[in-house]
């Protein structure tokens, strides 16, 4: 019995003597650090995945006046991705018709073409591209800017999108693409002048209104805001559900809001086919 034991001094205390005990390599003060330290070091790697993935959908609003397409999809990254494919789309096919010939005689070949491109954004960088996407205006909807004063986005919209398309655009990525031919800050002064340079040149014409609001875009610009601006510029009398002639595309954000006048669009058509073969089927 003596061997199972333990035999402690007289007159001193069993906290004092335990506390004089030898401590194995396993004792809880040794792994308490360990494993306190190996989940901090869990922690921190996990925290650092997350801010990592928000990248991707950090907003950077469009500046004043600037015009494009907005790209809206499932998520940023597809977001982005589907700018790219429409950016892509419209540097073959959205050839201006009168650079066109100059071009196919120009180009003997692939090779040449490329290098041709890859010799102009040496010497302009990103302002030399025709179109260029800039980024998130707000979650899951990204921005293409046309840097052509030439192009203007709801006349190429026209070609590749609705029932009288050339050859509709297909992306894997993009849900809808939005054209924007104007777009002003947020603010009803801003608003009023982006209307009238809109809207003015369709005066008489009957139309209708499709407001777009994209994550409390609607605090800023109403509905109601830009149906106010619609009546007073085009008239009420000319306001049209039915037959429009104009579509008026007004797409609101936080910090930005566009404007579009559509001529044989609607918001329907704007809808982005997955592959060639839907697009055939919507468009038969």
């Amino acid at each position: 019995q003596d061997n199972i034991l333990l035999k402690f001094p007289l007159g001193r205390p069993f906290s004092e003597t335990f506390l004089q005990l030898p401590m194995g390599k396993g004792g809880k003060r040794k792994g308490s650090p360990g494993k306190g330290g190996g989940r901090g070091g869990g922690r921190g790697g996990g925290s650092g995945e997350k801010k990592k993935a928000k990248t991707s959908c950090e907003e950077q609003a469009p500046k004043e006046g600037e015009r494009g397409f907005l790209v809206q999809a499932s998520s940023c990254e597809d977001a982005l991705r589907g700018a790219k494919d429409l950016r892509l789309w419209l540097e073959v096919e959205a050839e201006p018709e009168a650079e066109n010939a100059v071009a196919i005689a120009s180009a003997t070949s692939i090779a040449s073409g490329l290098a041709v491109e890859l010799a102009e954004l040496k010497e302009g960088g990103a302002d030399s591209r025709r179109f260029l996407a800039v980024g998130m205006v707000c979650k899951q909807v990204a921005f293409l800017r046309a840097q052509d004063d030439e192009d203007v986005p709801t006349t190429l919209a026209r070609r590749f999108f609705g029932p009288k398309a050339e050859r509709p655009f297909v992306s894997r990525f993009a849900d809808r693409v939005l054209p924007v031919d104007g777009s002003s800050l947020p603010k009803a002064e801003n608003f009023a002048t982006l209307a009238r340079d809109v809207l003015e040149p369709h005066r008489g014409k009957p139309w209708r209104l499709v407001y777009e609001a994209f994550r409390g875009g609607w605090n800023t610009i109403s509905r109601d805001d830009a149906l106010k601006m619609c009546k007073d510029i085009l008239s009420e009398d000319n306001q049209s559900v039915s037959e429009p002639e104009v579509t008026v595309l007004c797409t609101v954000s936080p910090r930005f809001v566009g404007l579009s006048a559509m001529l044989a669009l609607d918001a329907e058509d704007l809808q982005v086919p997955f592959d060639s073969e839907n697009a055939t089927g919507a468009e038969e």
